[in-house]
């Protein structure tokens, strides 16, 4: 699908099912079974190609489009650690006319552009959001670490894909 405007990056990645596809080319549909040990990021035509990405793979394809287009963009990777869990999500962020707009790809009732005044309340939205999809009920949204970061390689493990957003610049909200 050829990407004109930004209404078309939409299109092209709702066709896109979350999940991911591990070294060994095994696909694991809405599921986490395994991704600290196998999950490599893809890249954008990988995604495109298998149809399937994490909230990270479908950011670096959005990143792709946003690019080639000339949109002026920044992405963030949000964490919250648990004992026994980690809670992530990825996200893009543009800027046009004075307004910030968030472009989702992954949470799929949220899939879509949507406009706000202030990046203070986009990525305040969003964190509220983080906790009602994770079903984190008592979280303290004081440990939610937000971070801005650039490009990651391809084909990259998780624990490398975190360390380096975490070596982005953190956000405070």
């Amino acid at each position: 699908m050829e990407i004109n405007n930004i209404s078309d990056i939409v299109e092209n990645v709702k066709n896109i099912e979350l999940g991911w596809v591990d070294n060994e080319k095994n696909y694991y549909y809405n599921s986490e079974k395994k991704l600290k040990k196998r999950f490599s990021l893809a890249t954008p035509e990988e995604t495109l190609t298998n149809k399937i990405g994490t909230s990270y793979d479908i950011v670096e394809l959005e990143r792709n489009y946003l690019k080639n287009l000339n949109v002026k963009f920044n992405t963030y990777f949000m964490i919250y650690y648990e004992p026994k869990r980690t809670y992530t999500h990825t996200f893009i962020v543009y800027e046009e006319n004075d307004k910030f707009y968030w472009l989702e790809g992954s949470w799929s009732k949220e899939l879509g552009i949507h406009e706000f005044m202030s990046l203070y309340d986009l990525i305040t939205y969003v964190k509220d959001l983080f906790t009602e999809y994770n079903s984190i009920r008592r979280m303290d949204k004081d440990y939610l670490c937000i971070y801005k970061y650039k490009k990651p390689k391809a084909h990259i493990g998780l624990k490398e894909f975190y360390k380096h957003c975490e070596n982005g610049e953190n956000v405070l909200i």
